[in-house]
């Protein structure tokens, strides 16, 4: 499938340049059966392609496709998966924006665990993939006061919030925040306080992936308690759990950093939780 592709992109003037990355480029948690193929594609017109299904065909027989954003930089990507089996992401960016993926940290992050060079029609991706390397290993992967301050917020507004969709009786949209938006916040305060207590080489995930191999061994064990079944009291439970976790996890960064820890708004917080819970007859 790689050279299949590789022929059909040298034959097509407007493809640039074109990189895989992820796990079949990885040396650290390399490819397995279950992987994907991930290609990123530099192309003059990058609409006109994600936007048209014909040029896929020519990789095998087509099941079904879909278009999803790109992780960074603000791109699309056209997700395929193929009659035998293999799944592959195409994701498409402009031929200018390879220069704009040292801008990006989770880009970075992306390259410096491994790439694959398919494509390199105009010679562009020897020196910026190589610069990109380098400014990898140097990204800080801890955030500003400014940017941990706003995570801290976000995280005690949306656990309010999701008390309120359940004492209302919106399960759905209660359990899709305990268990969806604010386990991001969470999963994001777990990578910090791991980089804080393992040094900044640490290898921490995007989106949670891995986890279960790189965060500490007593964040790992609260996290099955901090999942909800769905029902009222069971997401009562689960929404304090990740907030208690997620509580600990905060105040050991800020401490650790210096920072003013919002004790405040917490306990705010807590107490209104605990009294919208209590009025619903829900126990946690």
């Amino acid at each position: 499938m790689v050279e299949r592709f590789r022929t059909w992109a040298t034959d097509e003037p407007a493809v640039r340049a074109a990189l895989i990355v992820g796990s079949q480029a990885r040396t650290h948690e390399p490819a397995d059966e279950w992987s994907d193929l991930d290609v990123v594609i530099f192309h003059n017109h990058p609409e006109q392609l994600i936007g048209s299904t014909d040029w896929i065909g020519h990789f095998g027989e087509i099941v079904l496709t879909t278009v999803e954003p790109t992780a960074v930089l603000g791109s699309r990507e056209r997700r395929v998966l193929y009659s035998d089996g293999k799944d592959v992401d195409f994701a498409v960016f402009p031929s200018v924006a390879l220069g704009l993926m040292t801008q990006s940290p989770e880009g970075l992050a992306i390259l410096r665990r491994g790439y694959e060079v398919l494509l390199d029609k105009d010679g562009q991706l020897t020196k910026p993939v190589a610069l990109l390397e380098n400014l990898a290993r140097d990204q800080p992967q801890l955030p500003s006061e400014e940017r941990f301050q706003a995570a801290v917020a976000d995280f005690w507004y949306h656990v309010q919030w999701a008390a309120k969709k359940l004492c209302r009786g919106e399960v759905w949209i209660a359990k899709m925040v305990c268990d969806g938006y604010l386990k991001q916040l969470l999963v994001q305060m777990i990578r910090w306080q791991t980089v804080v207590r393992q040094g900044s080489s640490t290898d921490v995930w995007h989106d949670g992936r891995f986890v279960d191999r790189w965060a500490e061994p007593e964040v790992r064990a609260r996290l099955p308690k901090t999942f909800a079944r769905y029902d009222p009291n069971d997401l009562s439970r689960a929404l304090d759990a990740t907030g208690r976790l997620f509580s600990d996890l905060a105040r050991e960064v800020a401490r650790e950093r210096k920072w003013v820890y919002p004790e405040k708004a917490e306990f705010s917080v807590r107490t209104l939780v605990a009294r919208m819970l209590r009025a619903a007859s829900l126990s946690s």
